[in-house]
């Protein structure tokens, strides 16, 4: 098998985790010469997007919360799912939120920040107000282990980790790493997952992702 990823793309991060928490012999590789917009690639993944995962058959798996669930189900041990449907849906309720209330706002305010011209303050407010929101919903539900639902490491990890990091991202390119201060579970997770041997390894492989992007824009 093989998964063609961006260091950099949360949702290629996300798929990444799974693979390494259960030690999968998966080839990870980066989007052909002509990119994710090639004919080669579009061959396989009309959307045009990464991660993208190609099983041993041939067939093609795009988006990353159906490529983690295809691994959960097809390579069921180490379980990053726990035992129960109430446990189970507070997993995919984190993983949820994380993408939807969290990184949403992340990413609109990364756009600000680029945009030509300068960004808008009044936009910028507003969507600070957004993923202030946003956090304070995901620390609602995540646990009060060291894992984003609790003692055990799951599928919410692999969303909530790549999350925190573009968190940390925009609000320190923004200069308002203050908002981050004041949602203290968000900000010892984030400091756990350094501890945890697969996060830890994706949050690398971000870094440099960001190192190479930053390298190439100059």
């Amino acid at each position: 098998m093989k998964l063609y990823s961006f260091d950099l793309s949360p949702y290629a991060a996300r798929v990444r985790i799974s693979i390494y928490a259960k030690k999968l012999p998966i080839e990870i590789v980066g989007p052909p010469a002509g990119g994710i917009k090639s004919p080669e690639y579009l061959a396989m993944n009309p959307i045009g997007k990464a991660p993208l995962l190609v099983l041993d058959d041939g067939v093609s798996i795009p988006e990353s919360e159906t490529i983690v669930d295809y691994l959960e189900e097809a390579f069921p041990e180490p379980a990053l799912l726990p035992h129960g449907p109430e446990a189970r849906a507070r997993v995919r309720l984190i993983a949820r939120v994380a993408e939807v209330y969290v990184n949403a706002p992340v990413y609109q305010l990364l756009a600000q920040i680029d945009a030509p011209g300068g960004p808008d303050p009044a936009s910028v407010e507003a969507i600070l107000k957004r993923l202030d929101d946003g956090i304070g919903y995901l620390e609602h539900f995540m646990g009060d282990g060291p894992y984003a639902a609790g003692d055990k490491f799951t599928l919410a990890d692999g969303e909530v980790t790549p999350v925190g990091f573009y968190v940390n991202l925009a609000l320190s390119e923004a200069g308002r790493l203050d908002l981050m201060a004041r949602h203290e579970r968000l900000a010892a997770y984030m400091t756990d997952a350094k501890r945890d041997p697969v996060l830890a390894k994706v949050l690398g492989e971000m870094a440099e992702g960001l190192k190479a992007f930053k390298d190439s824009a100059r």
